[in-house]
């Protein structure tokens, strides 16, 4: 049986940690970005929840404004060479979207879940 979540943010925390919005026992994800088709602990069909592009959108959202004047700032004060330090910077911005975009699609997901079970 599926406990009521105890606030409006608890879904969104739990699918930021990558857990059921449900129930948070469960995963939401069997791979990197693949939902799992229903939560093995409660039963819920978190599959069928299609957060579509909102994610990376979300993400360059996020990003978008800390990477740009980063960018910038290392481009004109580093004192390494531009070929060395923006290569570094790209694969900076990689890593933070490649760490950042399963967990805004949690929270995605647990904000739709959220707004499916209010209607």
């Amino acid at each position: 049986m599926t406990s009521p979540p105890r606030t409006s943010l608890t879904p969104i925390l739990r699918g930021l940690r990558g857990r059921c919005p449900a129930c948070g026992k469960g995963r939401l994800f069997t791979g990197y970005l693949r939902q799992a088709p229903t939560c093995y602990h409660c039963g819920e069909p978190t599959g069928q929840i299609r957060a579509e592009d909102g994610p990376p959108w979300l993400t360059v959202l996020i990003l978008g404004p800390l990477l740009a004047p980063l960018t910038f700032i290392v481009s004109m004060k580093s004192t390494l060479p531009l070929w060395l330090s923006l290569p570094a910077l790209g694969a900076f911005a990689i890593g933070a979207v490649l760490f950042l975009l399963p967990r805004v699609k949690g929270a995605f997901i647990g904000l739709l879940w959220r707004m499916q079970q209010t209607a």
